[in-house]
């Protein structure tokens, strides 16, 4: 592959010279392109009082086994650094649900 090292902005592929030769200077582009949003006309599937609610479901979903494994343990053992990694432990498989748990529920059928 030939770089030349003379592109200068004013060089640069646009819509009327966008030949084969001057695509091989956009290959820095490509990641971009992922994160374009797609054009869709219709209205979105749940509305904003839905999706607040469901949110909070999942946030409740989440944090509670956490917070309830990490006061029963400081409680019954009386260690706290434990129930802290106990109660982290419990947070970070919970939060490995939740993306299943999301989707299920944010699915309007």
């Amino acid at each position: 592959m030939i770089v030349h090292l003379n592109m200068r902005p004013y060089n640069l592929p646009n819509s009327k010279n966008l030949s084969l030769p001057n695509i091989k200077y956009l290959w820095f582009l490509l990641p971009f392109f992922k994160f374009l949003p797609l054009t869709d006309n219709e209205p979105s599937k749940l509305s904003i009082r839905d999706i607040v609610l469901k949110g909070t479901i999942i946030a409740l979903i989440v944090t509670i086994p956490s917070l309830s494994t990490f006061v029963l343990v400081w409680i019954v053992l009386d260690d706290l650094l434990l129930g802290v990694i106990l109660g982290a432990f419990v947070h970070f498989i919970t939060m490995g649900f939740s993306l299943k748990i999301s989707k299920k529920l944010l699915v309007k059928k």
